[in-house]
């Protein structure tokens, strides 16, 4: 076989276009890219710079008396939970702190607890909510 063109069917070699780079700085704290959302449906519920530290953590795992393990992330303001049902200070994880559920205001998908008492707080359980920066890369 000839592979070489000849004539009027000649090919033409279309020219190699180098990429354009583009320097990317890392988000801030405050942008969309800090939000953390609803795992079930992506509703943005807190922010990266609303983390709350406890005692000076502000993650923590725990064990409810089911023995269900839990691993949270505290925060001081949330943006779309909804607080649930009566606060009780049975089984809290946090001395003086009553708890209450925190609950998607979208879909309603159990998210964490509300803690009032000295301070006033919510924990997010981590595998529930999702860093909006991974799923908008």
């Amino acid at each position: 076989m000839n592979w070489q063109a000849s004539g009027a069917a000649e090919l033409e070699i279309a020219a190699i276009v180098e990429p354009e780079i583009e320097n990317h700085t890392p988000p801030a704290a405050g942008g969309v890219e800090g939000d953390w959302l609803c795992a079930s449906c992506l509703n943005r519920v807190a922010n990266e710079q609303d983390r709350f530290a406890f005692n000076g953590k502000d993650e923590f795992t725990f064990s409810n008396p089911e023995g269900i393990r839990f691993e949270i992330i505290t925060f001081a303001r949330l943006l779309g939970c909804r607080q649930s049902g009566v606060p009780t200070l049975d089984h809290t994880w946090f001395a003086g702190h009553a708890w209450s559920y925190c609950q998607c205001d979208r879909c309603g998908q159990l998210l964490g607890w509300y803690y009032a008492g000295q301070h006033e707080f919510t924990g997010l359980i981590t595998y529930r909510i999702v860093r909006a920066l991974c799923i908008r890369n």
